[in-house]
């Protein structure tokens, strides 16, 4: 019939079946995997230690933050009741915001305390 390209049922020469593992002639993989994984774990354990770091700083710098903003915030109370609660100009201290008093406040206070120089008229 013909010359047996066509048409032929016949597949490719397959090679003999080799059990799992490693292929004759190489090295063993199992222990490179072994070492592998074991970098791996390593640095996912690395990982996860970084991550608990980096939040437990971040929440240390929040509470800081917050502890900042509480601080100014008393220290202008302070310095409004000190004042009497009149600001300069004679506006209530009610009528200006938090930040116009304290500037308010940083430059009366520059202009009471000297710091080791003459006050400047």
């Amino acid at each position: 019939s013909g010359s047996g390209f066509r048409g032929s049922t016949r597949s490719p020469p397959q090679k003999p079946s080799v059990p799992p593992g490693d292929p004759p002639g190489t090295p063993p993989l199992a222990p490179v995997l072994q070492l592998l994984r074991n970098q791996l774990q390593e640095k996912d354990a690395l990982i996860r230690h970084l991550e608990s770091d980096w939040e437990r700083s971040r929440a240390q710098r929040e509470r800081e933050e917050r502890l900042l903003v509480t601080a100014w915030y008393n220290m202008g109370l302070a310095l409004q009741q000190q004042e009497g609660g009149m600001a300069p100009r004679g506006f209530p201290s009610g009528a200006q915001s938090f930040l116009a008093q304290q500037r308010l406040a940083t430059v009366a206070r520059r202009a009471r305390t000297p710091h080791g120089r003459a006050p400047s008229s």
